[in-house]
């Protein structure tokens, strides 16, 4: 069973990557371009969407979805009860409780890019992801009408295992766990040459796990990096950012911005 505590009490963004380029302003300080295909990338894209062109989307994908009538700060509530591209997207809770569960709704622009993430999942026979949250209901101070982001915006997920399908119809299940497989260590770079001996010689303490823990270590690491290839999240927190995100990634889409966010 998943662990009943979330540690993350708030997943705060620190650090802008991307392919940037600077030149002098009139007033002599750096200005930020940004590379021209910005807009092209999934997580702009999906982050523009008015409520009535992402659902027509998800329409078009043909995801299953349920319409939510009321969930503060969301542009576009939905709940994927059916999953999304063959993959299902849940928390812990049974289903019949998932159904009123606010921490099952999800904006629907972040239903997109779950619908592109399904994609690589599915290649690593991936067909389940359970999670602690989507969206986190904003104080219910909340002013009627104005959207959030992150997780009060139903923008984010925070995601603890990825589970394998079962082969043959047998018993065993397997599955990815972030915080037993991602071996991460604070500061290390998540993607990239230089990160495959940091996972090697992270939390789990040298280089002593094991053949098997280091294929799921090294599964898990090119599923979170083919999504930071393909631009579908624009901010992706990993067990490397802070002792908060030990065991979970945070998949984010985050609108009126131009960077991405890889830590």
């Amino acid at each position: 069973m998943p662990p009943a505590r979330h540690v993350a009490t708030a997943c705060a963004l620190a650090l802008v990557l991307g392919p940037l380029a600077a030149a002098p302003s009139a007033q002599g300080r750096p200005k930020v371009r940004f590379h021209q295909d910005w807009a092209r990338h999934p997580s702009a894209r999906y982050a523009a969407m008015s409520a009535g062109q992402c659902r027509e989307a998800l329409v078009r994908r043909k995801v299953a979805f349920e319409p939510v009538p009321h969930a503060p700060g969301v542009l576009a509530p939905v709940r994927l009860m059916q999953g999304v591209g063959g993959v299902l997207y849940r928390t812990a809770e049974p289903g019949h409780r998932r159904a009123q569960n606010p921490n099952d709704v999800f904006d629907c622009r972040l239903a997109l890019a779950l619908s592109d993430f399904s994609r690589i999942l599915r290649v690593h026979d991936i067909d389940e992801v359970l999670m602690y949250s989507a969206w986190r209901p904003p104080a219910k101070t909340w002013p009627e009408g104005k959207l959030a982001t992150r997780h009060p915006g139903g923008l984010a997920i925070d995601v603890y295992r990825l589970v394998k399908k079962r082969e043959g119809g047998g018993p065993a299940e397997e599955w990815l766990d972030i915080e037993r497989d991602f071996a991460g260590r604070r500061g290390a770079p998540v993607c990239g040459e230089r990160a495959g001996a940091a996972g090697r010689s992270g939390a789990a303490g040298g280089g002593g796990r094991g053949p098997a823990a280091d294929a799921a270590t090294r599964e898990l690491r090119s599923i979170v990096c083919e999504a930071v290839d393909q631009h579908i999240f624009t901010s992706i927190l990993t067990p490397n950012y802070d002792r908060a995100h030990k065991n979970h990634l945070h998949l984010e889409v985050t609108p009126g911005v131009q960077w991405h966010l890889v830590r």
